[in-house]
Order: structure tokens, then C-alpha cells, then sequence
């Protein structure tokens, strides 16, 4: 068996995607990042047309989560009455029921999944990109998590990517914004050597998720850069500005 979480890459067929894996056999997550093709570009962001695309190969198991994202450290619980048509402004989904589908979008920004089985099956997915790691949703994620019900960090595991990588996420030096990362981000994810400033947002995503005490080992990064690989991502600093990365997630019957 895997002692660690692990990932598959789908590249054949009209919805390519990538399974986020984790190894306990009777888990019954379903996790899958949906990349370009026809499906997502068709739907253009659109969480419903996204979802409706693969409805033939992936049966509705309920209502459908896709909460308007704002960059925030929201973290919705995955009940029905925050299903569409309703889109409450949040980045972040808890889902510890079955009958109920969470999912988030994505074009730079990181995915960010945490599971576990203990002390019984649940999914968290985020969405967090340099805001997101500025309001350190990741920790705010594991204070949730861990403050309540059994579940305990040893016995999760972690997912982070893909996103932008931190040769091609830069930031102007005189922006309020990256005046904020500088002083947040551990040294060794900032590269400050030339004019403008590079940022690890992968890095420092699990740097904090480390610091809410998932062991390292339990921390999986796809290395895999969306602004790189535009033949499988969609990447909003290459120009795409509609469609977007489909995540989907719900635990099975």
C-alpha cells in the first residue's frame, strides 16, 4: 500500500483531468482536477456548464457547491442550502456527507485539498492564490479542522497544485501587496534578487500547512506550473481570462 498521497495524470479523452489519490483503499473520495479541453473551455468558468459537461461520465450525486471566490479564508460546510443557484462568497469547502458535491475553479491559483478518514471520512478543497496565502487559508483551514471532532493532523493528508510556479509568479516591487508578502512569506519562498520579486505561493502553502502539524510526509506538491504547461492549464497571466480548472470533489456511497 501508498504511505502517502499520491496523484494521476489523465490526459486522454474529451475531459483530461487529474485524480488527487490517497492511499487508504476504502476511502471514498473522489477528487479530480478537470484541465483544458473542450468541456471546461466550452464552459468559461461557468461552474454549472463545467459541472454538466461531465455529467455523462461522472453521475450527479447531488447538489453542487461553487461558491463565488473573493480570495478570502471563508471555508464553507457542505450542506445543501449553499448549493446553486445559490453562491455565497467563499474559498473553501468542507464536505463530510455524501449527497452533496463541492467544487472550486482555478487559472494560477492553487488547489489546495486536505483528507481523511479519521474519524470518519471527510474532504476539505481550497482555492488560494497570493491572497489566499496571505490570509494563510491553509492555516485557517487546519485551526477549523483540528479544533473539533477527532480529526487530528497526523492523519491527513495533502494535496497543492497545480498553480503558477515561483519562476513565473512575479510581483512589481512598489505594490502594497507584495510589500505585505515580503514581510509574511518565509525567506526561502521569496526571491529578491532582481528588480522585480519572485514568490514560492506552493512553498509557502506548505510551509503552513506543515506549521498546523501535517507531517511533511503527508504533503504531496504536483510539480506541474500552469503558466508553463499551457497545453494542460488554463493560465490567467497567459491570457486566459474566462475558463478555468474544474475541481470537483464528494465522497462516495
Amino acid at each position: 500500500m501508498k504511505s502517502a498521497p499520491d496523484f494521476n495524470l489523465r490526459t486522454a479523452g474529451p475531459h483530461p483531468f487529474i485524480e488527487y489519490t490517497a492511499p487508504c483503499p476504502d476511502s471514498r473520495f473522489f477528487i479530480r482536477l478537470y484541465l483544458r479541453g473542450p468541456g471546461m473551455s466550452n464552459a468559461r468558468g461557468d461552474p454549472e456548464r463545467s459541472r454538466a459537461a461531465l455529467s455523462r461520465s461522472v453521475p450527479l450525486q447531488g447538489p453542487l457547491i461553487a461558491p463565488r471566490q473573493v480570495h478570502g479564508d471563508r471555508i464553507l460546510e457542505g450542506r445543501p442550502e449553499h448549493s446553486l443557484p445559490n453562491r455565497p462568497e467563499a474559498d473553501g469547502i468542507l464536505l463530510e456527507r455524501c449527497g452533496v458535491e463541492g467544487s472550486l475553479r482555478f487559472a494560477d491559483c492553487y488547489p489546495v485539498i486536505l483528507a481523511s478518514t479519521v474519524p470518519s471520512p471527510w474532504i476539505v478543497i481550497l482555492h488560494s492564490g497570493f491572497k489566499g496565502v496571505l490570509n494563510d487559508i491553509a492555516g485557517s483551514a487546519c485551526r477549523l479542522l483540528f479544533s473539533t471532532h477527532g480529526r487530528t493532523p497526523e492523519s491527513t493528508f495533502a494535496w497543492i497544485g497545480p498553480g503558477i510556479g515561483w519562476k513565473q509568479y512575479e510581483r512589481r516591487r512598489d505594490d502594497r501587496w507584495t510589500e505585505i508578502g515580503l514581510r509574511l512569506f518565509r525567506p526561502e519562498h521569496v526571491d529578491d534578487g532582481g528588480g522585480e520579486i519572485l514568490f514560492d505561493l506552493g512553498g509557502q502553502i506548505a510551509s503552513q500547512l506543515a506549521d498546523s502539524g501535517i507531517p511533511r510526509a503527508n504533503i504531496r506538491r504536483l510539480p506541474l506550473c500552469t503558466f508553463e504547461r499551457n497545453d494542460l492549464f488554463y493560465s490567467y497571466r497567459r491570457g486566459d481570462e474566462e475558463s478555468r480548472l474544474f475541481l470537483l470533489a464528494f465522497l462516495g456511497r
